[in-house]
């Protein structure tokens, strides 16, 4: 059992922002719900409480559960349109992902959204401004249509790279909405820096005889 369980990457952190602000979202929930059955996994391995196993159920996938509520609707023709906008780009986005959370909580102390996003916006200014040099009204269908489309690939793995660190609640860990943030360099612990923390080491050895509190202050009596 605690072989299959991925590292703790603020799990717990994660799925609070994320059940918060999820509204009317299931694709949220969903998410929200893989975290928090992760949680009671490791909640039943390391404590005695056994928490409800009725949470650990999870809702299915978007296109195998019922689209009841106009929101859910909204939700698989999003996912649709954006399977045939980006569909070599969403799972490169998918991959830049997990291989970036990899390294979390280790080179990475936080998800870096803002780089991801701020590259594709930057990508795909570069391709419009590209294609307006290169255009021609005259051109083939693959130059006029086709180039932009395989362009727009490029530009989007970054971009749902970032839109996903966004949607998976990292925004809740510090330094997600910085650029790149590694985790600071551990430095060795010297002598002196020990000696801050802990003290002084007392080299002083035991007395010969044993100190005992002096008579209380008074006044003298006769003997």
């Amino acid at each position: 059992m605690p072989e299959s369980l991925p590292p703790d990457r603020f799990d717990e952190m994660r799925r609070q922002w994320i059940a918060f602000r999820q509204g009317d979202s299931l694709i949220q929930r969903r998410r929200a719900e893989q975290l928090g059955r992760i949680v009671r996994m490791r909640q039943r391995i390391h404590t005695v409480a056994v928490p409800d196993p009725h949470d650990d159920t999870v809702l299915p996938r978007i296109f195998w559960r019922r689209a009841h509520s106009p929101f859910s609707k909204f939700e698989v023709v999003m996912a649709l349109v954006l399977g045939a906008l980006i569909p070599f780009g969403w799972p490169a986005g998918v991959l830049l992902k997990a291989a970036i959370t990899a390294h979390i909580p280790g080179t990475l102390r936080a998800y870096p959204i803002a780089a991801l996003v701020w590259s594709g916006v930057g990508l795909g200014v570069l391709t419009v401004l590209a294609y307006e040099l290169v255009y021609d009204p005259a051109g083939s269908f693959a130059q006029i249509a086709v180039l932009p489309w395989l362009s727009m690939q490029l530009a989007a793995v970054p971009f749902v790279a970032g839109i996903y660190g966004l949607l998976e609640g990292w925004l809740a860990i510090d330094g997600s909405d910085t650029w790149w943030p590694l985790t600071p360099v551990q430095q060795p612990l010297t002598a002196e820096d020990a000696a801050a923390i802990l003290g002084a080491y007392d080299i002083t050895g035991p007395g010969v005889v044993d100190a005992k509190p002096l008579n209380e202050a008074g006044p003298r009596t006769r003997p």
